[in-house]
């Protein structure tokens, strides 16, 4: 293709020009996706240079570890003869170059951001998007064959995943599989004779492709289908310092652990989800759809999120020095993946497609996973260790995991598992609500509150009734209360107080995420290892105030409607973009 339709390294082609027609309008195809270019030259766009070496750091330390796109000794000599020269940087190298301040600074908090830049996270985040989206239509993205611009476009939307809207993600990402199968990444090099080093570097962005657009497919309720399609193989297991330019032998595999260890324990998933997705009766409808849904027998489902669980212990898990940040991000997620995988096997869905109820042993069983899978998002959400990976976490919000165990603490009132539940709500809402600002009050978001507060008034009432003491009350109830009362979905009585402050309120959820400890891990088939990792530390103190909510309507007895749940979920997704909800 490349002796057919050359491009130069700013991906401009040098096919001979049509003729124009007079009277003829031209068409910039680029501005169809980011609009025009906003400036012909972007060279004084960039941030001075020691800000440029700053923000490369950042992701290398933040992002390149989760993502592997890019090979750190060959583009950091790039970047290094770029800030000499930023007027001269080819187009594509500055395309990517823009990604990555983007990339950096959506890893970083308001206040990172503020002390290390001098400005706002988000004025510079505005300012290098808008120059990434006007390089990436300057470099002909939309016809483009390079891979570098490929990576750029790539590391963009996983720099906007948490805040674009997930079906025009979705079409980005299709763009981006697109580009990748006209470059021919779903072939392997090797089946085409493709240098080494090109051949490992095509399998890292191919196989990062597949993973961003499956995620991104099931965030927008669509399906991929990419694995059937392609034959790239698994990049290798090696480090990037295993890998020249020049090299002419395959480098030996690592059989411990190496910089690539999160992506591939990824990959290992996405390949079992499409081994399975074969097993399906019917036609292909999304890797989950095998997993998810009542087509496969309970036992066989077991069986093979079994085989599954021992894989991931045993190729990843057990390589792991839960000292090293990498690790024990890459054991905290693979420790998560068998409980999601067990939610969605036994999911209320189902029984709700059989028309059957589950039994009590069966919601006892959900109840515990779900109480699991928040459980470990919770890990990540408060230990220093992974706190520069949460950018990868912010957008996997665990709401079918929420639904449940609210929905079951209007029955759970009081008990052990019930503190325990609490607190893992408060954790993980208390960072989505206050974080997301006026996001945080879509109707999906009102529904949850509203489904929380009757929860919280099934445990007041309760213990009332019993005439004992109710656990310290969440910080995040107030929220709660002020979101439900704000849209007068509640009519609450003259006797319901809140007493919290809104300062002991911002000090409570600033020492949810300044803790440094790890919840310890009560989950109950938990590894020796596991243990080890998760037994070092305490239940985090909000100190909150016990507030009486005897006024509070109380909790309905009848089952929770998924159908509509799922609606709400997709009236989210649809406007997740929209800051004008009320």
């Amino acid at each position: 293709m490349e002796s057919i339709l050359p491009e130069s390294s700013g991906g401009i082609s040098h096919q001979i020009p049509r003729a124009r027609i007079e009277g003829e309008l031209e068409l910039d195809e680029g501005a169809l996706l980011f609009g025009a270019a906003s400036k012909p030259n972007l060279s004084g766009e960039h941030p001075n240079p020691v800000h440029i070496f700053k923000l490369w750091q950042v992701f290398l330390e933040n992002v390149n570890p989760l993502t592997k796109l890019i090979h750190i000794p060959t583009l950091q000599q790039r970047i290094l003869n770029a800030i000499g020269d930023l007027n001269s940087v080819p187009s594509e190298l500055e395309a990517l170059i823009f990604a990555i301040y983007c990339a950096a600074l959506r890893s970083l908090s308001d206040e990172e951001v503020l002390q290390g830049f001098g400005k706002s996270r988000a004025i510079l985040l505005a300012q290098y998007q808008q120059a990434a989206q006007s390089s990436l239509v300057q470099v002909g993205l939309l016809k483009t064959s390079n891979m570098v611009v490929l990576q750029a476009l790539l590391i963009f939307i996983l720099s906007v995943r948490a805040v674009y809207n997930p079906h025009a993600l979705w079409s980005l990402s299709g763009i981006a599989v697109r580009i990748a199968q006209r470059i021919g990444l779903h072939r392997d090099g090797s089946r085409l004779g493709l240098p080494i080093f090109e051949t490992e570097m095509r399998r890292r962005l191919w196989w990062q492709i597949t993973v961003v657009d499956a995620a991104i497919g099931r965030l927008s309720g669509s399906t991929s289908s990419l694995y059937p399609l392609a034959d790239t193989r698994i990049p290798l297991n090696v480090n990037d310092s295993d890998l020249d330019v020049e090299m002419k032998e395959t480098p030996p595999e690592s059989s411990g652990a190496t910089e690539m260890i999160f992506c591939l324990m990824r990959y290992e998933l996405g390949q079992w989800l499409e081994r399975q997705s074969r097993l399906k009766p019917v036609a292909f409808n999304g890797y989950w759809e095998t997993i998810s849904r009542g087509s496969i027998p309970l036992e066989q489902k077991v069986r093979m999120i079994k085989e599954l669980e021992d894989i991931i212990e045993r190729k990843f898990i057990a390589h792991c020095d839960p000292s090293i940040p990498l690790h024990l991000m890459t054991m905290i997620v693979a420790w998560s993946v068998p409980p999601i995988l067990r939610l969605a096997a036994h999911h209320p869905r189902i029984y709700h497609e059989k028309c059957e109820l589950p039994t009590q042993a069966e919601k006892d069983f959900l109840f515990k996973t779900c109480l699991s899978v928040t459980e470990y998002g919770n890990i990540l959400l408060t230990t220093n260790k992974t706190r520069k990976y949460l950018w990868h976490v912010d957008n996997q919000f665990p709401w079918d995991s929420l639904i449940y165990i609210l929905d079951e603490l209007r029955y759970r009132a009081i008990g052990d598992e019930t503190a325990k539940a609490w607190h893992l709500i408060d954790v993980t809402c208390s960072r989505q609500y206050h974080q997301q600002g006026p996001r945080a009050r879509s109707p999906l978001h009102l529904a949850l509150a509203n489904l929380a507060v009757k929860a919280w008034a099934a445990h007041v009432l309760e213990c009332e009734r019993r005439h004992m003491s109710t656990i310290p009350q969440p910080s995040i109830i107030p929220t709660f209360l002020a979101l439900t009362q704000q849209i007068n979905l509640y009519s609450l009585s003259a006797s319901t107080q809140v007493t919290a402050s809104s300062q002991d309120q911002d000090q409570r959820s600033a020492a949810a995420e300044d803790t440094v400890t790890i919840h310890a891990g009560r989950t109950g088939d938990v590894p020796r290892l596991r243990e080890g990792v998760l037994q070092s530390a305490n239940l985090i103190d909000h100190n909150a105030h016990v507030a009486s909510f005897a006024g509070l309507y109380p909790a309905e007895n009848s089952p929770i409607d998924w159908v509509q749940w799922d609606a709400l979920f997709q009236e989210y997704q649809q406007q997740s973009n929209s800051l004008d909800y009320f």
